[in-house]
């Protein structure tokens, strides 16, 4: 069982971040000029994203995949209208070009991320196909970079992928007018045990718990001193979250530089 079939029950309570970063993703395709008929939401957990749309706008056909049952299972007990699939980014259990637009907000930093996956989402869209998506940056939970280098490296960290890396993977798959830029949002709690919660029980653990090197009292007592804003008389954790937005072009060319229809691609 993956970690956000875990904390499947708890994630709704804990998950201010990622409804913010849901908002967020949603004003940016406010501003989009793009029709939206046939949706994918990719990566859906309970179901945030596609119920803020939907209610938005009603006439739009939205499919919400997870690879966590038990999230999927959350969503449509919230939404039984909610059309929900149980599959893997990686691996899309569609047909080519059945949307045309495609979502996924703070999923895709869990993905084998190369120019192969982006190819995979190309092929599932229509032509002039959207693809919006957000993603932590890699100063995500920068805070505690201000421990001891010891301590740090016992914590592990997940790498996160810096936002050029996105637009380069975008360019080779031939995605059009790529735009990637990146927002820090910074959470202050009142209490340590509360900025905690908010990484463990949606899912978002540090890293898989199997490899993390044991942590003393001491050592935990350390990182909550670094942690802790002086100014602020809080706890503070920053997202780095990076957006990005491309078009599938309208027209594919083949080797020879010439124009063809996608129609005459064979599969």
């Amino acid at each position: 069982m993956n970690p956000f079939s875990k904390k499947a029950s708890s994630y709704d309570k804990h998950s201010f971040i990622q409804k913010e970063v849901n908002n967020r993703l949603l004003s940016r395709l406010d501003l989009i000029k793009h029709d939206k008929l046939n949706v994918l939401e990719i990566g859906s957990g309970t179901g945030y994203l596609s119920q803020d749309l939907q209610q938005k706008h009603p006439h739009v056909n939205i499919i919400s995949m997870d690879l966590s049952y038990e999230m999927a299972l959350v969503h449509k007990n919230k939404n039984d209208n909610a059309k929900c699939v149980v599959g893997n980014a990686e691996n899309p259990p569609f047909q080519l070009s059945t949307f045309d637009t495609l979502l996924s907000s703070l999923t895709l930093h869990w993905c084998n991320i190369d120019p192969n996956l982006f190819d995979k989402f190309s092929n599932l869209l229509t032509p002039n196909g959207l693809l919006l998506f957000s993603v932590a940056g890699p100063d995500t939970f920068k805070e505690f970079k201000k421990c001891p280098p010891d301590i740090y490296e016992k914590l592990r960290f997940n790498e996160y992928l810096d936002m050029h890396h996105y637009g380069d993977f975008l360019l080779q798959s031939d995605f059009r007018d790529p735009v990637v830029d990146n927002e820090q949002i910074t959470i202050e709690f009142s209490t340590f045990s509360q900025l905690l919660d908010s990484i463990r029980l949606t899912g978002t653990n540090i890293t898989d718990s199997t490899n993390r090197a044991h942590i003393t009292k001491a050592e935990y007592n350390i990182i909550k001193s670094c942690l802790y804003n002086d100014a602020s008389s809080s706890f503070e954790l920053t997202y780095d979250i990076i957006f990005g937005y491309a078009l599938k072009p309208a027209k594919t060319l083949d080797k020879s530089g010439k124009l063809i229809k996608i129609k005459e691609i064979k599969k």
